[in-house]
């Protein structure tokens, strides 16, 4: 297993490393998606948006004030923008005390949010896979929130804040959004990776079992 280091330049390059992985995977395809990670209880460090994310570097970040979203130092190439999961992500983190956030685009994730129907929540049992999410078993039903896409990605909030209030989804790590993709976070960004791997397993599993 590769050094875990805790310094914000550690991160910046664990973050870069995880998002070439995510591409390879498809899960920020053409632009899409997005990760974050807190490098502190004040600041984290967040992807720019519209680029290519296999080809985001340590010095394309962004540090990013945790409690309010506004930008504390900008990369030196100014034409980047911050991402603009940027409310969704600081949301998250301070609802569910996460301190890594990740944004897929994954045909998975789309595929499998249809199969919620007209219900709030995609309900996922009978899988191994499962106990690799902090405090799930294999004989858990778990219950996976999914809500209405928007046009543009800040008007999601007021969904996503109902979602992070209700009980009903209290051990989820996962908000599927229609017709777009996910938000799957975790402690840190190594948990962050392990729900998104087994996040997107989950999917790939109940998509092919419907069909």
């Amino acid at each position: 297993m590769p050094k875990r280091s805790s310094s914000r330049q550690g991160q910046a390059e664990l973050l870069c490393r995880l998002l070439r992985l995510f591409y390879d995977k498809g899960w920020v395809t053409g632009t899409g998606g997005g990760i974050c990670a807190a490098t502190d209880s004040r600041t984290v460090l967040m992807a720019p948006t519209g680029v290519h994310k296999e080809e985001v570097m340590p010095s394309d970040l962004f540090i990013v004030d945790r409690t309010s979203g506004a930008v504390v130092r900008p990369p030196k190439n100014r034409s980047l923008t911050v991402s603009e999961c940027n409310p969704i992500f600081c949301l998250v983190m301070n609802q569910r005390k996460a301190n890594s956030v990740m944004h897929s685009h994954a045909l998975s994730s789309v595929l499998a949010g249809d199969r919620a129907g007209g219900r709030d929540h995609l309900m996922i049992e009978g899988l191994e896979m499962l106990k690799g999410i902090r405090g799930v078993s294999n004989q858990s039903k778990h219950t996976v929130p999914v809500i209405h896409n928007t046009p543009r990605e800040r008007e999601l909030l007021d969904q996503i804040r109902l979602v992070l209030e209700n009980p009903l989804f209290s051990d989820s790590f996962c908000i599927l959004v229609r017709n777009h993709g996910a938000y799957i976070w975790g402690a840190d960004l190594w948990e962050a990776k392990r729900h998104a791997e087994i996040y997107h397993f989950l999917f790939e599993a109940v998509v092919a079992r419907s069909q």
